[in-house]
C-alpha cells in the first residue's frame, strides 16, 4: 500500500513539475538555456519550486550602444533558483545565485568570473483572453567581494513578456542589459564593459 502511494505521489508530482528549454535571438546575438525542476528527481522537493540551470549567450559587438567591447567571448552561467507562488495571487517570486564566466581582451586576455545573487518576479495578467500573458522582471548583482579572477563587479537586469500559445510552449519578447566590470589594473582601459544591451525574441518549452 505504501509503495502504491509513493508511486502515485511521484506520478502526480511529475504532472506539475516542469523542466524548461528556451532559445532567443536578435539580429546579432544568440542565447540558449535549460532549467531542470529538481522536484522531478527528488520527491522531498515540491515541484515547480527549485531549479538548477545552464545558460549560454553568444553576443556580438555590432550593437551601436556598446563601447569598449571589441573582443568579448561567450558568456556562460550555471544558476540555482528557488521560486514560490504568492497565495491567492497570480504573482510568483524567486531568489537565487549563479556563476558567470566570460573573458575579454585588452592588452591580453582577462578572465571574468563572478557569483551574483538575484531575484525575479513574474506576474500573470488577469486578462480574459484564450492565451495567458505573463510579465517577468529579473536582476542579478555581484559586488567586488563576489567577483574573482579579473572580475570586479557584475550587474544584469531583464524584462520579458510571455505569450503562452499552448500548455507547454510560449513565445516571448525581452530586453536585457549585462554590465561586467574588470579589474585590469591599467588606468587607460575602460574597466566597465557593457557586455550586451539589446532586445530579443524567443521561444520557451516546458517538459
Amino acid at each position: 500500500m505504501i509503495k502504491k502511494l509513493a508511486l502515485l505521489t511521484v506520478s502526480i508530482s511529475s504532472v506539475f513539475a516542469m523542466h524548461t528549454a528556451e532559445l532567443n535571438i536578435n539580429q546579432y546575438d544568440l542565447e540558449a538555456g535549460v532549467k531542470l525542476d529538481m522536484g522531478q528527481f527528488n520527491t522531498t522537493i515540491e515541484p515547480n519550486t527549485t531549479f538548477i540551470g545552464f545558460n549560454y549567450l553568444k553576443a556580438d559587438t555590432e550593437h551601436d550602444s556598446i563601447a569598449g567591447n571589441s573582443n568579448i567571448d561567450e558568456l556562460i552561467d550555471f544558476n540555482f533558483m528557488v521560486k514560490q507562488k504568492i497565495e491567492n495571487t497570480d504573482l510568483t517570486v524567486g531568489l537565487g545565485i549563479k556563476a558567470v564566466y566570460t573573458s575579454n581582451k585588452f592588452d591580453k586576455k582577462y578572465d571574468y568570473l563572478s557569483l551574483p545573487i538575484g531575484a525575479e518576479i513574474m506576474y500573470k495578467l488577469p486578462l480574459d483572453i484564450p492565451t495567458p500573458l505573463k510579465l517577468k522582471a529579473s536582476a542579478n548583482y555581484a559586488p567586488s567581494s563576489l567577483s574573482f579572477s579579473d572580475a570586479d563587479g557584475y550587474l544584469d537586469y531583464r524584462f520579458e513578456m510571455y505569450l503562452e500559445l499552448m500548455e507547454k510552449a510560449s513565445v516571448y519578447l525581452g530586453y536585457r542589459n549585462i554590465e561586467t566590470e574588470y579589474d585590469t589594473k591599467y588606468y587607460h582601459y575602460n574597466n566597465d564593459i557593457t557586455y550586451n544591451k539589446s532586445t530579443y525574441f524567443g521561444i520557451k518549452f516546458s517538459f
